[in-house]
């Protein structure tokens, strides 16, 4: 009987030593989710031309990390970050790059070195980078001259970018924080920058996180809060992916962009549209720039000279006379207009003339003169306590005086909005 139990309870054997190797303790290889599907059927599309990835490799990170998944060093815990990262990422049509401080591949006391890059992406090229970081971290954190540079490679280049900024926050020196907001004084319209936080101390943490609000884009994140699948997904999504197709690369999507083919690297606003630098810019849309408009509050629709201040257009008087001719009432009713348009507005009517006679002569002359004009607006029924007068003489000619053209020209009114 005994003989006929022992094949059977030896088949028991065997299975439960199989069921039992199937749970012994194994390493897992999580499967990391990558977006490649979606991206290829075009839910999702690159949001940056750029990144940059900028580790820490000094000596504080040779430190065996002390949270989760803890006992490999920080330096090992940051590259299997990347490793994840990189898996989860769609093969798309961007420039990247990788830099370490502290310490190098190639020279390895060289205080920063470019590891990968810049080159287009690929997923097998930045794997094959990360498998070069196989040493021992070491050195000193020359982490502001690491931003630094990669502010002056963004300076170099086009388009949109994301900077992803790997430490554990501790000992960086060359004043990190400063260079971050120099990248955002300069090219905080297109760039982003993300710290991943490694490490032991909450201090480290905390400075990681200031590092992020250094700019206006982006974000601070622990490496434990990136540590699952679908924390990868998220994180992957937004730095480098967004739903919305932005053609000319200027981060407002063609749905909400009015000036679709903006240049890449020139300044925009919420809509698309450049920001005209303040060369270029006309605050009162008088037809002068800012930058030469000695006038800038010239209401709407008024007449205006090169320097654009507000003229009685083409009203020039006689030498020596003050009235103002029939043939130019047309030109004092767009004046007329304009402060009936603007219930509120008041001016000063200033008076000029040529040098041709004495200051005290030419001062009285030019006061006749901006005081005629104020009587011919005054019978149009502009309140008079509206309209002030000033005779300047010849203080302030805008032509040469030394030719009868440049005279006629000096022999003029200008009206002055008075606030």
């Amino acid at each position: 009987m005994k003989r006929k139990l022992l094949p059977i309870f030896s088949l028991m054997i065997l299975f439960s030593l199989i069921a039992g190797c199937l749970q012994l303790p194994s390493r897992v290889i999580p499967h990391h989710v990558n977006l490649e599907e979606e991206f290829q059927v075009g839910k999702y599309v690159p949001k940056i031309k750029n990144f940059f990835i900028i580790l820490d490799a000094s000596s504080s990170m040779s430190v065996p990390y002390a949270g989760k998944g803890g006992g490999d060093s920080k330096l090992t815990i940051a590259t299997n970050f990347l490793r994840h990262m990189n898996s989860t990422m769609p093969e798309m049509e961007v420039i990247g790059s990788l830099q370490t401080f502290g310490r190098g591949i190639e020279v390895p006391m060289k205080q920063t070195e470019t590891v990968y890059g810049r080159t287009a992406y690929s997923r097998s090229g930045l794997e094959q980078s990360l498998d070069n970081i196989n040493f021992l971290a070491e050195g000193n954190s020359p982490a502001g001259l690491a931003i630094r540079e990669t502010g002056d490679t963004i300076g170099s280049i086009e388009g949109t970018n994301a900077v992803i900024f790997i430490s554990d926050g501790e000992h960086l020196e060359g004043d990190p924080l400063a260079k971050v907001r120099e990248i955002k004084n300069s090219y905080g319209g297109w760039t982003c920058f993300y710290t991943v936080w490694i490490g032991n101390n909450p201090e480290g943490e905390s400075f990681m996180t200031e590092l992020a609000g250094g700019m206006d884009c982006g974000f601070s994140m622990s490496v434990e809060g990136i540590a699952s699948n679908e924390d990868m997904v998220d994180f992957v999504k937004q730095v480098f992916l967004t739903t919305e197709i932005d053609s000319d690369g200027d981060g407002v999507p063609d749905s909400l962009d009015k000036c679709p083919d903006t240049p890449i690297g020139v300044d925009v606003d919420e809509s698309g549209c450049p920001i005209v630098a303040q060369i270029d810019r006309d605050s009162d849309g008088d037809g002068a720039f800012d930058d030469v408009d000695e006038c800038p509050d010239t209401p709407v629709g008024a007449i205006v000279d090169d320097r654009g201040c507000w003229v009685v257009k083409g009203v020039q008087f006689d030498y020596k006379k003050w009235d103002v001719k029939p043939q130019f009432n047309s030109n004092l009713d767009n004046i007329e207009n304009i402060l009936k348009k603007n219930s509120g507005m008041k001016i000063r009517i200033e008076g000029h003339t040529d040098d041709i006679g004495s200051a005290k002569y030419n001062i009285d002359l030019s006061g006749k003169r901006a005081k005629a004009i104020k009587d011919y607006l005054v019978g149009k029924g502009i309140e008079p306590s509206r309209v002030t007068t000033k005779g300047l003489g010849y203080a302030k000619p805008i032509a040469d005086n030394d030719t009868a053209k440049g005279r006629a020209l000096n022999r003029r009114a200008e009206i002055i909005p008075v606030k």
